[in-house]
This record gives C-alpha cells, sequence and structure tokens, in this order.
C-alpha cells in the first residue's frame, strides 16, 4: 500500500528540471479546425504561428514512459503503478477477496457509491489518497492532484524557420482487405525535425520514490527512447532531452540558520548551482537496483 502525504501542505523541497527538448525526427501535435491552416489535421500553434508543445502532452508522455518501466523493475525498489486501467467489477471482487491492494485510481466507482451511501464521512476520500500507487501520487490521479507541474514547452531559438510547416499525405486503410480506402486520402501537417523547444518541470515536495520516478520518465528522453505527439506509427515524435539541468532547493534539512538562508535566497531567486541532469537520473536509477547490485 502506499504511504499518504501530508507533505503537500508544507514547501520542504522543490527540483526544478531544466533542458531542451530537441526532434530527432518531425511531430505532430493536433490543433483542431480553429487554424488558417488548409491541412485535414494542422498542429497546434501559439497566436504568433509558431509551435509549441502543451506541457499537458509532455507529461502524458512522461507518465506513460514511466508506467510502462516500472513493472519490470525488480522487487526491491518497492514502486508501484497501476497504469489508470480500471478494473472490472469481477477483477475487484477478486481483488478484495485475496485482501490484494489495488490502487485507489482503478477503484472510483466503488469510492463513489460509499460517497453517495455517507456523503459526510471525509474518511473515504481521505482512505483514496493512503491507497494510491507511487505513479498517481507524483502525476497526479482522480483523488489527489500532481506533485509536478510542467509549462508549455515553447521554441528554445532559432532552430524553425518561421512558417515552415511540412504538409504530409494520408491514406486510410481497410484492415480486413489491407488495401487503401477509395477516397480516403487525408493530408496532415508537422513541426520539422531538428526544432527544439524548452523544458521546465517543478517538482515539490518530492520523496526518495518520487525522484527515482521521474528520473526514470526523463531517462528515456535522455538516452533519445522518448516520444510525443501522435502518428507514432509513421514514425513521427522521436526526440532527446539535451542540455539537462537539475536545480535542488532543500528548506527541510540542516539546522534554522541554514534553512532560513536557503528559503531566503531561493525567495530573491539566488538559486543552488545546478546539477548535471544525467549524472543526477544515473544516481537515482542505481539506488534502484542497489539491492540487487549487492547480491
Amino acid at each position: 500500500m502506499a504511504e499518504e502525504t501530508s507533505r503537500r501542505y508544507t514547501l520542504s523541497n522543490r527540483y526544478i528540471f531544466t533542458g531542451r527538448l530537441v526532434m530527432q525526427t518531425a511531430f505532430h501535435i493536433g490543433g483542431g479546425r480553429l487554424t488558417l491552416s488548409g491541412s485535414d489535421s494542422p498542429v497546434i500553434l501559439t497566436p504568433e504561428g509558431q509551435p509549441f508543445i502543451p506541457g499537458s502532452s509532455f507529461k502524458g508522455s512522461l507518465r506513460s514512459t514511466t508506467e510502462k518501466i516500472v513493472p519490470a523493475l525488480p522487487e526491491s525498489a518497492e514502486l508501484s503503478s497501476c497504469g489508470l486501467v480500471e478494473l472490472s467489477d469481477e477483477e475487484q471482487l477478486a481483488a478484495q477477496q485475496q485482501q490484494k491492494w489495488v490502487c485507489s485510481s482503478l477503484r472510483q466507482r466503488e469510492f463513489a457509491q460509499r460517497y453517495r451511501n455517507a456523503p459526510n464521512d471525509k474518511n473515504i476520500f481521505t482512505q483514496a489518497r493512503k491507497e494510491l500507487c507511487h505513479t498517481c501520487q507524483l502525476f497526479g490521479s482522480p483523488f489527489s492532484a500532481s506533485l509536478m507541474s510542467i509549462q508549455d514547452l515553447y521554441l528554445a531559438d532559432m532552430t524553425w524557420f518561421d512558417g515552415l510547416i511540412q504538409h504530409r499525405d494520408g491514406v486510410a486503410i481497410d484492415r480486413d482487405s489491407e488495401k487503401a480506402r477509395d477516397r480516403l486520402k487525408y493530408d496532415f501537417d508537422v513541426v520539422p525535425a531538428t526544432t527544439s523547444f524548452s523544458m521546465n518541470i517543478t517538482l515539490e515536495n518530492a520523496s526518495p520514490k518520487d525522484l527515482q520516478l521521474i528520473s526514470i520518465g526523463l531517462s528515456e528522453f535522455v538516452n533519445g527512447y522518448g516520444v510525443i505527439g501522435g502518428k507514432r506509427s509513421r514514425g513521427l515524435g522521436a526526440c532527446i532531452l539535451e542540455d539537462f539541468k537539475v536545480t535542488c532547493i532543500d528548506l527541510a534539512s540542516g539546522d534554522q540558520k541554514e534553512r532560513s538562508l536557503r528559503l531566503k535566497n531561493h525567495l530573491l531567486k539566488i538559486l543552488p548551482e545546478p546539477l548535471d541532469g544525467p549524472t543526477f537520473v544515473h544516481d537515482q536509477i542505481d539506488t534502484l537496483f542497489a539491492d540487487n547490485n549487492a547480491r
């Protein structure tokens, strides 16, 4: 069972992750129809007509990347992830009979029913927060807000030429006949490769497990395995995280004088020297396998 943390209500630490997300291939994040593009599927643009990556899109990609890896970790890592795949009634009943822990995010109907039966019982959602898996604690769930905030990723430098959006053609395929369907040709816009975007993630009141989890996800982007956006089966969305730095603001350890000085510097935006991001991620991941390495 995952532990509930009251750490949300007092700032004890703040980690700031910065870097440049460089696209290794073109990418597509849909922008709806309220654009001047004549494409069937335009990309999302700022009011100035520049492409950007919504923070929610990057967060979703980071979360799914992390959730994919957590189940493969050794048991000694003691990290849990539900993947936000809600259980059926039969699966929930079987888990209850076996007294097996299940993340609250997968039991939303159960907690909703309990709340309908006892709307004044505040302990219902307190229990729900206590029984969240580690990824839901970090990234957020229906019962608890995320510990991190991710800014929209805007153009980092002049790697994108003004107005340069590529147009690509697509054809709908009939999966049964494996042939193109008649009169179902379409086109879509992509932002070209080599375009780079500024990444900024703020993580507050992080526990050691939070740092391990976010390091798992970011390591995939540092190593060039990250993907973002849609139409990935076409080879779109491959990216790599460069110029990666981590700034740590510790407001909990040390004596009162040290904590006050750190808080003062933080409020005046006098930040400590940033750490090398890849080294930070390496050290965090190394702790996950410490017990296995010692055997």
